[in-house]
C-alpha cells in the first residue's frame, strides 16, 4: 500500500506545479515579446524619422553674418531738466514799490534795475545822520585841540571819538539802506516771474522776482545703488530731450551725491548741458544714457534670434545648407541686441528669420544673408 501512496503524492505534486510553470512560461513570453516590440518600435521610429527628413523640404531662412564690433553696456535713466541757476530776488529793506523797470520774460543783466522803492524816509534819515556826523567831527577836532593843550581830560576826547565813530557807522548803514531801495538783478538771466506789483508795500526779505539762468541747464537723475560704482569715473553722458523731437545733447558730469536722498537708494547725479537757443526748459523730461562699460570687440545677436527652453538659451547657425543648434551664454541687453559672451564666433551665420521652425541638422535654404539686423527689413 505504500508504493501507490508515494506515486499519488508525486502525481499530486506535479499537478500542483503545472500552474506555476504556465505562469513562468507566460512571464518569459511577455518579457520576450516586450523586448521584441520595443526593438521593433525603435526601428520603426528611426525609419520614420529618416523618411521624414528625406521628405521635409528645406526651410527658407535669413541669416546674419556675425562681426566683432564696439558694444556699450549702458543704462537709460529718467531725469529732469533744471535751471543752472534759479534765484529768488528779495527786498533787502522795507518800502513801497514806486517803479518797475522790467517785464516778465525779458533777459536781464547783472546789476540791471528791476524796481525802485519809495526812498524818502531813507533820504531823511541819511540827512539827519550826515548832519550829526559833521557836528561830531567838529566836536572831536575841538576836544582834540583842547586835550593837546591839557585844557580838558583825555576821557572827553575818548567820548567825542566814540560819538564820531558811532555816527560814522550809522552813516554807512543809512547809505546802504538808501542804496537798497533800488532793487537790481544779482545775476544775468531770464526774468521768469515778476512777483512785486506797482504800489505794493514790501517787507524786508519779501520776494520781488525770479531769475533763471538757462543758457546752460542742469539735468538731475537718480542713479540706483547697484550702478553707482559705474558712474564714479563718468565724465560725459548722452541726454535725450523727448519734448524737442528727441534732441540729443551731451551732458558733462558736475556732481554725484555721496548719500542717497530717499529710501529708494537713489544717488543724485547732475549733468550740465549747453542750451544756446534756450529751448531746453526747466521741468522738461530727459532720458540719460549712462555708459557702464565699453567692449571694443564684442559679438551680439538680435534678441528675437535667441530661443529659450527652460534654462537653455540657444540659436541656430547655418552651415553648408543645414541648421545646427548652438547653446550661447548671454550678457547684457542694449536696445534689442543682446551680447553673446560665448558659444559663437565671428563669421558664424546666425539664422534670424525662420529659426522657430527648425530642428538640429535640418536642411535650410538661405534666401538672404545680411551683415546688420537693419538690412533684414530692406527690400
Amino acid at each position: 500500500m505504500e508504493k501507490p501512496s508515494v506515486r499519488i503524492r508525486i502525481i499530486h505534486l506535479l499537478w500542483s506545479l503545472i500552474p506555476w510553470a504556465m505562469v513562468a512560461g507566460l512571464v518569459v513570453f511577455i518579457v520576450f515579446m516586450g523586448r521584441y516590440l520595443a526593438e521593433e518600435q525603435g526601428r520603426l521610429a528611426e525609419a520614420k524619422t529618416s523618411a521624414i527628413k528625406k521628405e521635409v523640404p528645406a526651410v527658407r531662412v535669413i541669416t546674419l553674418s556675425l562681426k566683432s564690433h564696439r558694444l556699450e553696456d549702458k543704462i537709460n535713466l529718467p531725469g529732469e531738466v533744471k535751471a543752472y541757476e534759479d534765484l529768488r530776488v528779495k527786498a533787502e529793506v522795507k518800502g513801497q514799490v514806486i517803479e518797475l523797470h522790467v517785464e516778465e520774460g525779458q533777459y536781464v543783466k547783472k546789476g540791471q534795475i528791476l524796481a525802485r522803492l519809495d526812498d524818502r524816509d531813507y533820504r531823511s534819515r541819511l540827512a539827519r545822520i550826515e548832519a550829526g556826523y559833521k557836528l561830531a567831527q567838529l566836536d572831536r577836532a575841538r576836544v582834540a585841540a583842547l586835550a593837546k593843550k591839557k585844557f580838558t581830560a583825555e576821557s572827553k576826547l575818548d567820548e567825542a571819538s566814540a560819538r564820531f565813530n558811532e555816527l560814522g557807522a550809522q552813516l554807512k548803514e543809512a547809505k546802504l539802506a538808501l542804496e537798497r531801495t533800488t532793487i537790481v538783478a544779482p545775476i544775468s538771466g531770464r526774468l521768469n516771474e515778476l512777483i512785486a506789483k506797482q504800489g505794493e508795500l514790501l517787507d524786508a526779505n519779501q520776494e520781488v522776482a525770479q531769475i533763471l539762468q538757462i543758457d546752460k541747464v542742469k539735468v538731475a537723475v537718480g542713479v540706483p545703488e547697484s550702478d553707482v560704482a559705474a558712474v564714479f569715473d563718468l565724465e560725459k553722458a548722452n541726454v535725450v530731450i523727448a519734448a524737442l523731437e528727441n534732441r540729443r545733447v551731451v551732458g558733462k558730469k558736475i556732481f554725484l551725491a555721496r548719500q542717497p536722498r530717499t529710501l529708494a537708494r537713489l544717488y543724485d547725479l547732475e549733468l550740465i548741458v549747453p542750451n544756446p537757443d534756450g529751448k531746453i526748459l526747466p521741468g522738461m523730461f530727459a532720458q540719460v544714457e549712462l555708459v557702464k562699460k565699453v567692449y571694443p570687440q564684442a559679438l551680439s545677436v538680435p534678441l528675437y534670434a535667441v530661443i529659450i527652453q527652460g534654462d537653455d538659451r540657444f540659436v541656430y547657425i547655418e552651415k553648408e545648407g543645414k541648421a545646427y543648434k548652438k547653446p550661447v551664454d548671454l550678457g547684457f541687453l542694449t536696445g534689442w541686441q543682446v551680447q553673446v559672451k560665448s558659444g559663437l564666433n565671428p563669421e558664424d551665420r546666425v539664422i534670424v528669420v525662420g529659426h522657430r521652425f527648425l530642428d538640429n541638422d535640418q536642411p535650410v535654404k538661405v534666401i538672404k544673408n545680411v551683415n546688420t539686423p537693419e538690412e533684414i527689413f530692406e527690400s
